[in-house]
């Protein structure tokens, strides 16, 4: 009984996920039903529907009364010096690079500012926690959530689809689901390390202005 509750839990967390992703493609393809998808509008699109299903998220988990872990509970003078580097850092980057494009931009506030918020509230806040009502271990939970997080990546197939040649697309996923482990493997330290997933978002978004 007590491993068929483990169990039990971690496929509600794999059925959630599915579900998320789910509701992120068919909401995304609605959407383009009505205007034209372009690299520009697929990025402002994504952005907007993480950012609602983001706040959805938050008031959903807040009227549970299920914690999330993302505000540090000691050292936040040095979280307000990481801010403020990384907010530096994103400003900068367009200036850096002499590209400073609408379309730049958008994809640079997507990737490093809406997507690590969106991803790290859900595995480093939500399934972290919830895998941690179950498996006691700490190298159980952090396991496990660096799996999904990698697994949870291939559900990104329908950006990658309309980005990539068809022929190339096995591949692109298969490293987009690496990629996805290597940022699980170090954003799960950084989790285990400092108790919350407001440490995550900001290595997760350093991370993704680096990655792009």
């Amino acid at each position: 009984m007590f491993m068929s509750k483990k169990i039990l839990t971690l496929a509600k967390i794999v059925v959630l996920l599915m579900f998320i992703q789910g509701i992120r493609i068919i909401l995304k393809l609605s959407v383009f039903c009505f205007i034209e998808q372009t690299l520009h509008t697929e990025t402002i699109v994504s952005a907007l529907l993480m950012t609602v299903m983001t706040f959805a998220g938050i008031i959903i988990a807040k009227k549970k009364g299920f914690s999330l872990s993302v505000f540090p509970t000691n050292h936040k003078a040095t979280y307000a010096i990481a801010t403020a580097f990384a907010l530096t850092l994103l400003i900068s980057t367009p200036f850096i690079t002499g590209d400073s494009s609408l379309y730049t931009i958008s994809l640079m506030v997507y990737s490093s500012v809406i997507t690590p918020v969106f991803e790290e509230l859900i595995f480093r806040g939500y399934v972290w926690n919830k895998l941690e009502e179950e498996y006691r271990r700490g190298l159980t939970v952090y396991l496990l959530t660096t799996l999904l997080f990698a697994v949870w990546h291939l559900g990104y197939v329908d950006s990658i689809a309309s980005r990539v040649a068809s022929d190339r697309l096995p591949f692109i996923m298969l490293m987009k689901a690496v990629t996805g482990l290597c940022f699980g493997v170090v954003l799960g330290i950084a989790r285990y390390k400092t108790k919350n997933c407001y440490s995550t978002i900001l290595l997760h978004g350093v991370m993704n202005m680096f990655g792009r």
